[in-house]
């Protein structure tokens, strides 16, 4: 019995030994130029949505920290799956059984999410779990990410078997796949969403593609022509007319003149137009937005980086801006340097993510584009948004950290530098 107990020990001491090693090796090579700006945004994220919300809160006699130990809480939660994506081995989330289930999950949850929910805010995007709601279409940004770069990964080695593949017969599965996703979202219809998701496939196909540099370049200002090409269409056509989405159509009715609509669709732009104003550029103070009392409807959500231009001026908004640019390009950076198929494409899936979403958010603030619902990444207040990226960031982590390993015992791997003198 006593031999039986001090083998156990034994066992599970060794265990442990072996986690810590593998903790320790993991550290050393770990990318603090991907978390420190992830945990920076992170904390002026909860600082700004307290600031936007408190004072809103108050006037209604409710609790003025409610939204901010949301977010904290939010960010506690992102932080353990951050770490646990950063830390798993990567195998396991790349078999096909993985994302089978991945994509039965998410495609239940939009099914759920568009016919057996009622509508928020006009929209039909949300799970309510009690206090807390879940939005398949953060989700399925992530799933599309893994998918196709395990997809294409797949078909490269396929080629170097010598094996070919139809550009439309080949991917008949993929095509298939994609399109009930794509479909649901629309219905939703969240059209934020429907962009992120749609950039993330074409700048995936488009990386895994045989095209030119040049080719690739024509095709992706060839799809920003059109994409603000259909937005100028319907300055002239409203599709929506007579329908539940007419809604829909004045958002673009407020992005081509907020000033005629100023006290219906054009109220949040208007007033962000306000905020942006008022804040100069070093801000009126942390705290002492005036948008914010009032005028600028939920300034805690989409329209954050008004309230943090109005208190933090432009200096606080180039911050932000700086770090979200910052941790897109390392993004990138981790792709362009991977050996590997598949953490290449879905670094770059990432990256269009985090790219596109960013534009999106600042783009609507700023009156340059349409108003989505679009969050700003790691700041804006919001569950899904914040736990889907935490997760994502911590993958690009982790092939980060496989690859910095990698760059130590194969110096061919390492990337030039110059000579110092």
């Amino acid at each position: 019995m006593e031999g039986g107990i001090i083998r156990l020990i034994f066992w599970i001491s060794r265990l442990v030994i072996v986690s810590m090693n593998n903790l320790k090796n993991k550290l050393k090579y770990f990318d603090l130029y991907l978390f420190i700006p992830y945990i920076v945004l992170s904390i002026i994220g909860i600082i700004m949505v307290y600031s936007a919300s408190s004072i809103n809160q108050a006037y209604s006699g409710l609790k003025s920290n409610y939204y901010l130990v949301r977010q904290g809480a939010f960010l506690g939660v992102g932080l353990i799956l951050f770490f646990f994506a950063s830390h798993m081995n990567q195998r396991i989330w790349i078999k096909k059984i993985s994302i089978t289930l991945f994509y039965i999950l998410v495609l239940l949850g939009l099914i759920v999410a568009v016919f057996m929910n009622e509508a928020i805010n006009g929209a039909k995007g949300w799970i309510v779990l009690g206090s807390f709601s879940i939005q398949p279409a953060e989700v399925c940004k992530l799933l599309l990410a893994i998918w196709l770069a395990r997809y294409f990964a797949k078909q490269e080695q396929g080629k170097l078997r010598g094996m070919h593949y139809h550009p439309i017969k080949s991917n008949g599965w993929l095509i298939a796949g994609i399109f009930p996703l794509l479909g649901l979202i629309l219905i939703t219809p969240d059209l934020g969403s429907l962009v992120i998701n749609s950039a993330i496939i074409f700048v995936i196909i488009l990386a895994a593609n045989d095209w030119s540099s040049s080719q690739k370049i024509m095709a992706l200002v060839g799809s920003l022509v059109l994409f603000y090409g259909i937005i100028n269409v319907l300055r002239f056509w409203n599709p929506f007319s007579g329908s539940r989405l007419a809604y829909v159509y004045q958002r673009f009715v407020a992005y081509f003149d907020p000033f005629k609509v100023a006290t219906s669709s054009g109220k949040q732009l208007v007033n962000s137009y306000y905020a942006l104003s008022n804040g100069g550029l070093l801000g009126r103070g942390l705290g002492n937005s005036i948008q914010k009392r009032g005028y600028l409807p939920e300034p805690y959500t989409d329209f954050i980086l008004s309230i943090i231009a109005e208190e933090l001026g432009f200096i606080g908004v180039l911050v932000v801006l700086g770090l979200l640019l910052w941790l897109t390009l390392r993004i990138f950076l981790v792709g362009i340097r991977s050996t590997n198929t598949y953490d290449s494409l879905f670094c770059y899936g990432i990256g269009t993510f985090m790219f596109v979403e960013t534009s999106l958010n600042v783009g609507a603030v700023c009156g340059l584009l349409p108003i989505t619902g679009v969050t700003l990444p790691f700041v804006s207040y919001g569950g899904s948004s914040m736990l889907v990226l935490s997760v994502a960031l911590g993958m690009v982590v982790n092939i980060s950290v496989s690859q910095r390993r990698n760059m130590e015992f194969d110096p061919l791997l390492k990337p030039r530098r110059g000579k110092r003198k």
